[in-house]
């Protein structure tokens, strides 16, 4: 068990959470941060997807933004053009996320990013940040895809550690890969679950990519925080055991080869590849459908290769409707799934359901394992 720490009641913001959780120094109030995100997630009453008269409204939300949501295209001084968002009420609200709809990446207009954007809406699991959250924070942080986007993160997060413990359980190593996972929260909290348990550090590895490096160094700042998994950080990537982060583009079809993980997650980036649809962004918008390559087989094929037979995926729908569409306004693009085609897309890198999902408004997250050749 980690040490004691010395709990303050003082209010705590969810962007004044995540700057604590990934700057320097405050490693108390890290620790609590993080202790807060595990005990609700393993201990506390499950988190629910929104329903009522919250999901009812998200249609109004959706009608509303799109009516008072303008796009403006400027040019840089190199020449090249670049897409913001104006929406009034939005500007005016103040809030850090709205840069987030209203000011997209660069190179990624259509996504939404793992990194500081995600971990916001994961603040909002912290019981501490939850009772000190605002109105505005309420309303993006906590609205119905944003609560979807939280239980599918606790969804993740438990599903990870229970086929993790499993094989430290029967006295097995376990090698978890995580891709595309921004700053890998998730993991982070299923490993120090697992060594607060007890578990063999030795057994345990478990590799966090994504394609941006600034968000593999949030990674490393934060585990060098938590005094049980600051000794398990493995910077080089040739250790059998411990925490890896790096930089690993899964949009390009050549990913290096890996021994073969037991457990894989593939959470939040499905939605962007097409293949096995049944609907959608750019059909629904009458733009141009989105380049064939890479299409969603090349990247389960990328993620098969590194996942060993009888071993476990984790992954995610997107599904259709005003609360994803409120995404789409501010530029967003989607590849719709049902579970059903989620299951057709596993199927073509040899991966089969188990029987075990969660559904929520907008996601279902759900298990496969790989089949023998």
């Amino acid at each position: 068990m980690s040490d004691p720490i010395r709990r303050s009641e003082e209010p705590l913001s969810p962007m004044k959470a995540l700057s604590i959780l990934y700057g320097e120094g405050e490693e108390d109030a890290s620790r609590e941060i993080v202790d807060g995100l595990i005990q609700q997630i393993f201990e506390g009453p499950e988190r629910k997807p929104l329903a009522g008269i919250r999901r009812k409204l998200v249609g109004f939300v959706f009608w509303f933004l799109n009516k008072t949501t303008r796009k403006e295209i400027h040019t840089r001084t190199d020449g090249n053009p670049y897409t913001i968002f104006r929406n009034r009420v939005l500007e005016r609200s103040t809030h850090s996320y709205t840069k987030t709809l209203l000011r997209p990446g660069d190179t990624t207009a259509g996504l939404v990013e793992g990194g500081n954007p995600m971990n916001a809406i994961y603040m909002m699991l912290c019981p501490r940040v939850a009772r000190s959250a605002r109105i505005w924070d309420t309303l993006l942080l906590d609205s119905v895809p944003s609560r979807d986007v939280q239980v599918r993160f606790a969804w993740e997060t438990r599903l990870t550690h229970e086929l993790a413990s499993r094989r430290l359980k029967r006295g097995e190593p376990v090698r978890i890969k995580a891709f595309a996972a921004g700053t890998g929260l998730s993991v982070i909290l299923v490993c120090e679950r697992l060594l607060r348990e007890g578990h063999d550090p030795k057994l345990i590895r478990a590799v966090i990519s994504d394609r941006d490096p600034a968000h593999s160094s949030k990674t490393f700042q934060l585990i060098a925080k938590m005094p049980l998994l600051r000794d398990q950080i493995d910077r080089s990537g040739e250790a059998t055991h411990g925490i890896f982060a790096k930089a690993e583009d899964i949009f390009q079809a050549a990913a290096l080869a890996e021994t073969p993980f037991h457990v894989v997650t593939v959470v939040g980036i499905m939605e962007y590849f097409p293949g096995h649809t049944y609907a959608t962004s750019a059909e629904r918008l009458n733009e141009p459908a989105p380049a064939a390559k890479p299409n969603g087989e090349d990247i389960l094929k990328i993620v098969a290769s590194q996942t060993g037979t009888g071993n476990h995926l984790i992954m995610n729908t997107h599904r259709e409707g005003p609360a994803t569409r409120i995404l789409e306004v501010f530029g967003k693009r989607f590849c719709y799934r049902r579970p059903e085609n989620l299951r057709a897309l596993a199927a073509t890198a040899g991966f089969l359901p188990t029987g075990t999902s969660f559904s929520g408004n907008v996601y279902d997250v759900e298990v496969f394992e790989k089949q023998g050749a």
